[in-house]
């Protein structure tokens, strides 16, 4: 793995600690966020085996268009990205906003790039 992408797996672990899971008692949303969160932690242990996958991640960051899942991913994949998009938003008075939107774009990209690379 090149200095890049261990650099951006890291950062996508720091992102993945950083999504919070609310403390069930008061968020409506929680079994959905955790189910998230394990997700992410799930899609990191797989780019961590294959290096690819990060370069695939920085590509997809770079591009301006939005990236979709590969019709051809692996149902786990496909389940995990459906979930993310099951989730609500998070609206703009959210005390968390900065941690959890920036976790879940880069959940979203990292999901679409396993799939690319998988479908190649």
């Amino acid at each position: 793995m090149t200095d890049e992408s261990a650099e951006l797996l890291h950062e996508l672990r720091v992102l993945c600690a950083r999504l919070p899971v609310p403390q069930p008692t008061w968020h409506p949303y929680v079994p959905m966020i955790l189910s998230c969160r394990e997700d992410f932690e799930y899609a990191l242990a797989l780019a961590a085996e294959r290096p690819e996958v990060i370069l695939r991640a920085a590509a997809l960051i770079e591009e301006t268009s939005e990236p979709t899942l590969d019709p051809g991913a692996s149902p786990e994949l496909a389940a995990a990205y459906e979930r993310l998009h099951a989730l609500p938003d998070p609206d703009g008075q959210h005390p968390f906003l900065d941690e959890i939107l920036p976790a879940l774009e880069a959940m979203r990209v990292l999901l679409v790039a396993l799939s690319q690379v998988a479908a190649a």
